[in-house]
């Protein structure tokens, strides 16, 4: 019994030792902020453009620790999208709610809340 705890705590020590060791080997970066949703899709834009020209064709080494720093910004950037998504879809379920109930005020205020959301999104993408 004691040679198995053994066993099981040298295991244990080997694995957290490993898992440092790994974490370590990798640079963390800080990313580029996206305040809203204006900021998170123009770096989305902007990183999105530098990840295309790495990834076309062979990648070095330096191309690919490039492209580990980029990923902070783009999962930034996606995290507020996604945020400001839910909030336009949750948005456009009171429309459609109010639109049911023939409450033309809930409609009219949820609809601008929605529509500005989708507004910077879609006047982005035509940019």
């Amino acid at each position: 019994m004691r040679k198995l705890v053994y066993t099981l705590v040298a295991c244990s020590v080997l694995m957290t030792a490993g898992a440092l060791a790994q974490q370590q080997s990798y640079q963390h970066f800080k990313p580029k902020p996206s305040e809203n949703l204006a900021q998170a899709l123009a770096n989305i834009d902007e990183y999105n453009a530098k990840l295309k020209s790495l990834t076309e064709g062979e990648m070095t080494a330096q191309d690919l620790a490039k492209v580990h720093e980029i990923t902070y910004t783009l999962e930034v950037a996606l995290a507020r999208l996604s945020k400001e998504l839910d909030v336009a879809a949750n948005s456009l379920e009171q429309v459609h709610l109010g639109s049911e109930a023939m409450n033309q005020a809930r409609v009219k205020g949820f609809a601008k809340d929605y529509l500005r959301t989708l507004d910077t999104i879609t006047s982005a993408k035509k940019n």
